[in-house]
């Protein structure tokens, strides 16, 4: 009894510590060249028992009404047409324990999906086990010094790349042991105190397109593409005259795995630069709700290279002050400065108001649409610059998204208003 109430006790004061903490994961990679022969034999053997493990649950009739035994030490593994008994060598208790307990939580969380009236299906057999859930830190893994770790059943000390980006003094919780493109991760849950950071008064209004993927109301337009390289095409062009499952397969598979992650890694390294610069700057970001399916549909390949689904995502979720305006307002139809609505063709790119004469750059026009729209929905009054904070403002922006690579940042001005910057 006095062990139970320790732990309930422990528990409560860890609860109410993390609410004035704030949880950050760090992602660091095992350096495959400083491992010997017998500890890459047990990571890859740690992978194998865990998908041995996480059938053998998932194959049960009942799980829920089963006592699973997390010391289990031999488990059954189909071999063609034959059940063979297996050992379970590297797999340490607490492993086990986390794959059993994440296996039975996924049933629940879809059981719960079901209840709600989604359709659903199984969870399946996997022929590959990518994480490994690390509980408990100081049993199950422990960082020694800042390049080496130590992960339980592995008596090597292990060396690592990136432990230098964790910050000293703070709380170090779980972690998860990963396998993605034939090379080893750990991933590592922290917590942080909370900074009390002031929030910009900066005002913005994005506009989403397609030639030019975004235009502010500050007069920059953003361009980038990360379109598929001449290596992927090529690999793809190897990989399809492989023979299916060989082992040549298997290291054309991965390779392609690579070429992937790479790309994408590009396309989010490129989305969190250019929603961090916005939102250090700007408390207030408005952007209209964009049919990004439907661009899919129609520009499949252009969209795919510039991922602004993930920019519109982030935002909503990093920005203090996101304002999301209606699909169906017609900010490329109203002029930004008297109100008027107007038809206008997807050729013509310079925006011309019949009413009152205002000229201005259409995605311009529509950023300062949407922006007026947006600070109108949350009661808010659009700040006015002169033009030297305008000039200062454009110029910093342009020297910032200018150094990212693959970003072509250059100045849309209101005709008459101000010349170029870029």
């Amino acid at each position: 009894m006095i062990k139970n109430e320790t732990i309930k006790a422990t528990l409560k004061a860890t609860k109410e510590k993390r609410k004035n903490q704030t949880c950050r994961v760090y992602e660091i990679k095992i350096d495959r060249s400083h491992l010997n022969s017998e500890s890459m034999h047990a990571l890859d053997m740690l992978f194998l028992e865990a998908k041995w493990l996480y059938n053998h649950v998932l194959s049960q009739d009942n799980i829920f009404d089963l006592d699973f035994d997390y010391k289990i030490q031999e488990v059954p593994v189909k071999v063609k047409d034959f059940f063979e008994i297996r050992d379970l060598k590297y797999l340490s208790s607490h492993m086990r324990q986390s794959i059993i307990d994440r296996t039975i939580h996924n049933i629940r969380g879809l059981c719960e999906l079901k209840s709600n009236g989604h359709k659903i299906g199984r969870l399946k057999f996997k022929s590959e086990v990518q994480s490994i859930p690390l509980k408990q830190y100081g049993n199950t893994y422990k960082i020694l010094d800042k390049n080496n770790i130590r992960i339980q059943g592995i008596k090597q000390k292990i060396r690592v790349r990136g432990l230098k980006q964790i910050p000293a003094g703070v709380d170090i919780a779980n972690g998860t042991l990963l396998c993605k493109h034939g090379d080893y991760y750990l991933s590592v849950t922290t917590y942080q105190t909370k900074k009390n950071a002031s929030i910009p008064k900066g005002q913005m209004g994005v506009d989403f397109g397609l030639a030019r993927q975004m235009t502010l109301t500050n007069g920059i337009g953003i361009q980038y593409s990360i379109p598929i390289t001449g290596k992927l095409r090529k690999l793809h062009k190897r990989f399809s005259k492989l023979e299916e499952h060989s082992k040549n397969w298997n290291k054309m598979r991965i390779k392609i795995d690579k070429e992937y992650s790479h790309i994408n890694n590009v396309k989010k390294d490129i989305k969190c630069k250019i929603v961090s610069h916005l939102k250090d700057n700007n408390g207030t970001i408005c952007f209209q709700d964009e049919n990004v399916k439907a661009w899919q549909r129609i520009w499949g390949r252009k969209i795919l290279s510039t991922a602004i689904g993930g920019i519109i995502s982030t935002l909503k979720q990093k920005v203090h002050t996101p304002v999301e305006v209606d699909r169906m307002y017609p900010s490329t139809k109203t002029c930004s400065r008297c109100g008027n609505i107007q038809e206008i063709s997807l050729d013509e790119r310079i925006y011309v108001c019949k009413k009152c004469g205002n000229i201005m750059d259409r995605d311009y026009n529509s950023s300062n649409c949407i922006l007026n729209e947006g600070l109108k929905k949350i009661g808010a009054v659009r700040t006015e610059l002169t033009p030297a904070e305008i000039e200062s403002s454009t110029l910093t922006s342009l020297r910032y998204l200018n150094s990212i690579p693959y970003i072509k940042a250059s100045s849309v001005y209101e005709s008459g208003s101000f010349t170029a910057l870029a």
